[in-house]
């Protein structure tokens, strides 16, 4: 057997043998489409903003009114914002079996123990109090949990500005530019 077909068969085997959580699969298809929405939204809020003179030396002050002005203009649009809306049932299901094909892998041991390691706020060491709600701030005094990129990997790509992180067991889905919670998946991490 020549080596190329050693390396195909590898990487064939390599591939996760759950055809229901690739990209394309509809449920993780729908949350794109509902994530793209939301930073459609969140472009149109931030065009609106008290605008950073990036030429300058940041400005503290307009920095947080900026924040404030795009976190603010969000919230007002998505008064109604409930938990499930991104992550719907159908995702939550996708999500929940993508992150335990990655923590269940090989290096699973090492990706569980940094997200729920001690830059989780929910990490028994950790002093942070954070109430989970959808539209919610992120206290800035909590920390951002470590996302491993083995665990990154297996999760759709996000828009520059929007991330994964987990607080305890919770994944949720954080705008890092509005300093805003956007949905929360519970118990993600089983």
């Amino acid at each position: 057997m020549c080596v190329t077909r050693v390396a195909l068969i590898a990487i064939l085997m390599a591939v996760p043998a759950y055809p229901q959580h690739r990209p394309d699969a509809p449920a993780v298809k729908a949350f794109n489409d509902r994530v793209q929405q939301y930073w459609d939204l969140h472009k149109k809020i931030e065009d609106k903003a008290p605008p950073i003179d990036k030429k300058k030396e940041p400005d503290p002050a307009a920095i947080v009114a900026h924040e404030q002005a795009l976190a603010n203009g969000i919230r007002a649009s998505r008064k109604n914002a409930a938990e499930g809306d991104i992550f719907t049932p159908a995702a939550a299901k996708s999500f929940v079996a993508m992150i335990q094909q990655a923590l269940s892998s090989g290096r699973g041991d090492a990706a569980r123990g940094l997200v729920l390691g001690e830059g989780n706020p929910k990490n028994p060491e950790s002093a942070a109090k954070i109430d989970l709600m959808v539209n919610g701030k992120y206290p800035a005094h909590a920390p951002l949990s470590t996302m491993p990129p083995s665990l990154l990997l297996n999760l759709p790509k996000l828009p520059e500005g929007l991330e994964y992180r987990f607080v305890g067991r919770n994944l949720i889905l954080y705008d890092s530019k509005a300093n805003l919670i956007v949905d929360i998946l519970r118990n993600a991490i089983r």
